[in-house]
């Protein structure tokens, strides 16, 4: 049998502790992290936004239908409103706005009509606005629709 100093045995009990509590603290440090990810990761709301234009191609003058709808359950009240530009590039400008509805009870939607008045593309988007209450308020958009051409000859 060996004998150790009193030094010795006790330095080999700490490198023990040491490496006990090393991976204590290395699980607890995993399962915070694991936490603090799940309550920073947004939660996202379900919904959807649609926009249809008809027909694809017009003539100048020709007018041309543009409907569409959105909901989502991440809104209280919300309103859809249809935007055009003309051309492929630019700024979008609203069409027509739908009523403010409450989500829970129907789809927020537009019906729109627009007059073709330069050759070229017309382009059309749906968006779906957030408002703070049923007289409107400060909207935020929720979502935007896939955009829609017409080919104007």
């Amino acid at each position: 049998m060996t004998h150790q100093t009193k030094e010795a045995r006790s330095a080999r009990a700490t490198r023990g502790n040491l490496g006990r509590r090393g991976a204590r603290l290395a699980a607890v440090g995993a399962m915070a992290t694991a936490a603090a990810v799940l309550v920073v990761t947004p939660a996202f709301a379900k919904g959807s936004a649609d926009l249809t234009a008809s027909p694809k191609a017009v003539k100048v003058g020709q007018t041309v239908h543009v409907k569409g709808q959105g909901d989502s359950d991440g809104l209280r009240y919300g309103q859809f409103c249809a935007q055009q530009r003309v051309g492929t590039k630019g700024a979008w400008h609203t069409v027509k706005c739908g009523h403010i509805v409450e989500m829970g009870g129907a789809d927020a939607k537009v019906d729109a009509t627009v007059k073709a008045t330069h050759k070229g593309a017309l382009q059309f988007r749906g968006v779906l606005y957030g408002v703070d209450g049923p007289r409107g308020g400060h909207p935020y958009v929720d979502r935007t629709t896939d955009v829609k051409t017409v080919r104007v000859s």
